[in-house]
């Protein structure tokens, strides 16, 4: 068969810096079943392509099977995909998959005729399988976590068990990517040592997080994301037949040295960001993977890059991963407040975890870089000063994110109604005013257009699409964020008397309204 694998765009306001591993994962998997298979990056080249030249890229060839992944910030971008494949291919099958469609695909395939298949969660067998059923005609009833259509209605099938071993997954199809497009941009990445680099990939040696941030989310792969789609009970089961559905899996030292041997040798890259999740949480596995790395010499000819998390961030840890050629640590420090850490990020991490991670990172020689964010549900004012004032205890400028709650995540399936309301403002009235006229059907219908123009609405957790915060609206969030980057508390504090928000007692010395307040009060009593 004749198979088309699409990459939307991401992220169209930065570099582009993450290679399509996903879909070449696909790829390689379709190639060795002796598929025609083609790549279709739209991401690599920049400025984007217009929807003119994809749509003659994708009319070279009549396709047989069309696969379109991505995350929910892109949906807008596929969906626009989605017409120009189904227009150009109209026997074709679509078939979709990743974090924009994992999380709800009956909405999704309800907004899109143009789907055929959802792919739900993991996929490398999932595809497989779906190719193999489609060169015999089509029978999907056994082909384990999809949602397909048949006579008009959306099917189900079993979801699909976890790959116990990920050493069995393929590499990318590397030969059909346009690399050098990526590797121009390799010192885009402004961390330390890798924005040297000149010919640098990204990608992941594990899945799932042993986290449960009520912000973030894992595509379906691992046991957390699947508890909340299929339930507890479901996941029991699973395990009973399949083995333990595990919260986090890894890629072997082995495999991953291998992997990166091979760059080495036949792209000479330079430089490697491992994109887990949470690298330091499992210290043996660090230690295994740096004991096999410098073994193989390759601490001399590639420099790393990961993420991980402040409690497992260790001296002994840092001291390997040093010598191993980590050049930083990327760390989620989410928020200065142990109250909304508490509250709100629900990671297990506190203020004093995070300091203690920056101390021992910088005396260890490898560059701390920390994510922070504003707008969490419970997060006020006072909140946001204690953050601010991390930044300035460790002398950092940091322009935090926005708190945003994308499908699949805690904090968008706890907030739902309230997001919809603010896409439209008739939920938001009845809310308000309840109105026995108005039957549940129409308002059902009010929240399927709401709930289709917040997912066109989602970009980049830099923009703004939707608030949880109970404290914060729209501009405040805008403004804040701004102070925060700059560092100005007394902008921030003066904002808070002119928004009425109380701030506590411990800020007096640092707030401009406060101190002129009581200056000319004391010149009054003086008087």
């Amino acid at each position: 068969m004749k198979v088309l694998l699409i990459q939307p765009p991401v992220r169209v306001d930065h570099d582009p810096i993450d290679i399509p591993a996903g879909l070449g994962i696909l790829c390689s998997i379709a190639m060795k079943d002796n598929h025609e298979v083609a790549l279709l990056d739209l991401n690599a080249s920049r400025p984007i392509p217009s929807w003119k030249d994809a749509a003659d890229q994708i009319a070279v060839e009549k396709w047989d099977v069309i696969g379109i992944g991505g995350l929910s910030s892109m949906y807008k971008d596929i969906r626009k995909l989605l017409y120009i494949c189904r227009k150009l291919n109209p026997n074709a099958l679509i078939v979709c998959g990743g974090g924009f469609i994992t999380y709800m695909p009956d909405k999704i395939m309800q907004y899109e005729s143009a789907i055929d298949i959802a792919c739900i969660g993991e996929g490398e067998d999932t595809w497989r399988e779906i190719l193999q059923n489609a060169q015999k005609g089509g029978d999907w009833k056994n082909v384990k976590g999809i949602c397909y259509r048949q006579d008009g209605k959306l099917v189900y099938t079993e979801p699909r068990p976890l790959i116990p071993n990920m050493d069995v997954i393929p590499w990318p199809a590397y030969d059909l990517m346009d690399l050098d497009s990526y590797f121009k941009y390799s010192g885009s990445m402004w961390y330390d040592g890798a924005w040297k680099s000149k010919r640098r990939i990204n990608f992941t040696t594990e899945r799932g997080c042993p986290r449960q941030c009520t912000f973030c989310t894992h595509n379906g792969m691992n046991r957390w994301d699947q508890e909340a789609m299929l339930g507890k009970s479901k996941v029991r089961l699973l395990d009973q037949e399949f083995g333990f559905q595990a919260v986090t899996r890894f890629f072997s030292p082995k495999y991953v040295v291998d992997h990166a041997l091979y760059l080495y040798d036949k792209y000479q890259v330079d430089y490697i960001c491992l994109l887990d999740e949470n690298l330091t949480s499992n210290n043996k596995r660090v230690h295994d993977f740096c004991d096999l790395w410098i073994k193989e010499g390759l601490h001399k000819k590639i420099r790393l890059g990961t993420s991980g998390d402040s409690p497992s961030i260790n001296p002994e840890v840092v001291r390997h991963m040093k010598e191993a050629g980590f050049t930083f640590i990327a760390i989620g420090g989410e928020s200065g407040s142990d109250k909304v850490l508490k509250e709100d990020i629900q990671k297990g991490v506190t203020v004093a975890h995070n300091q203690r991670a920056v101390d021992i990172l910088m005396a260890g020689g490898i560059s701390p870089s920390m994510t922070f964010m504003v707008g969490n549900p419970n997060e006020d004012i006072n909140d946001v000063l204690e953050t601010v004032m991390f930044f300035i205890k460790n002398k950092v400028s940091i322009n935090p994110f926005i708190c945003t709650p994308y499908p699949g995540t805690r904090i968008f399936m706890d907030n739902q109604d309230f997001i919809l309301e603010q896409y439209d403002e008739r939920l938001a009235q009845l809310k308000k005013f309840p109105n026995p006229h108005i039957t549940q059907e129409q308002i059902a219908k009010w929240k399927d257009e709401a709930l289709q123009k917040f997912l066109l609405s989602l970009n980049n957790a830099t923009d703004y699409t939707a608030t949880v915060s109970k404290h914060f609206d729209f501009p405040d969030l805008l403004t804040i964020k701004h102070f925060m980057h700059t560092c100005d508390t007394g902008k921030l504090l003066k904002l808070a008397h002119i928004r009425n928000w109380p701030h506590d007692k411990k800020w007096k010395e640092l707030c401009p309204v406060c101190k002129a307040q009581e200056e000319l009060s004391l010149k009054i009593h003086v008087n």
